[in-house]
């Protein structure tokens, strides 16, 4: 199939489980679950695992995740008998970062440090496919439930059309949370951390940029916590972040 021929909005119509059957039988390993290994994207691979085995996911490895992430990474490999590929920052760019800005690039020039960690892998990644599938939800943020689409076309640097879907967009907290628990699937077990003064972490990410928050806080303060506004990190344009 064509993604020219294709009419976003019978895959708006779709649950999710309809939605992935739809993309990898359609276009097989030119499609892909793009993945921060959030509980969303859990989620998402348990559904389409069982829809079959042949499915492709990636990660974006930005070399600063946590132990706990890469431990989970392993697990659902094993769990699912998968491989999911990764997509790391280019050497010379990561090089020149540093070299700009030293080991703290994240707080003196953010943008940059994302975008060689995250939209340089992450247009690696879409080179390779059609269809993008993503974990984005509407609750997640203001921002998203305004921007964010179930299905839609976006372009890689190329110009080249991707057909782009987020087969969760309209599930809750509590669904995802619910099917987790229903499924007892793997999650990172960061979540299970409290800090001496009652943090959490809500988003789970780089170590240098996501940070535990009190239960009182927006879900997304822990994301930048030195930035307002709504936090891009650059992979999603009309909302979210990895």
């Amino acid at each position: 199939m064509n993604v020219e021929s294709i009419d976003l909005d019978d895959l708006r119509a779709m649950d999710a489980q309809r939605l992935l059957q739809f993309a990898f039988e359609q276009f097989g390993a030119r499609a892909a679950i793009g993945t921060s290994l959030q509980k969303t994207g859990i989620v998402m691979i348990d559904l389409a695992a069982r829809l079959g085995p042949d499915f492709r996911i990636f990660f974006i490895d930005t070399l600063l995740n946590h132990p706990e992430t890469y431990q989970l990474l392993e697990e659902l490999q094993q769990r699912y008998r998968i491989e999911i590929e990764r997509f790391y920052p280019d050497p010379d760019s990561l090089r020149e970062l540093t070299d700009m800005f030293g080991q703290s690039a994240h707080f003196f020039n953010r943008q940059m440090c994302c975008r060689v960690r995250k939209e340089q892998p992450l247009q690696n990644a879409l080179a390779t496919l059609d269809v993008w599938i993503s974990g984005l939800r509407s609750d997640q943020s203001e921002h998203r439930q305004r921007y964010t689409k179930k299905a839609s076309f976006v372009h890689d640097v190329r110009g080249r059309k991707i057909l782009k879907l987020n087969p969760l967009l309209d599930w809750t907290d509590q669904q995802i949370e619910e099917y987790t628990s229903s499924r007892n699937l793997p999650t990172n077990k960061l979540y299970q951390y409290v800090s001496p003064y009652g943090e959490r972490y809500t988003i789970i990410g780089c170590q240098p940029c996501h940070v535990p928050v009190k239960d009182t806080m927006p879900k997304r303060m822990g994301k930048f916590p030195w930035e307002q506004g709504v936090k891009e990190c650059g992979l999603h344009s009309e909302g979210g972040g990895i």
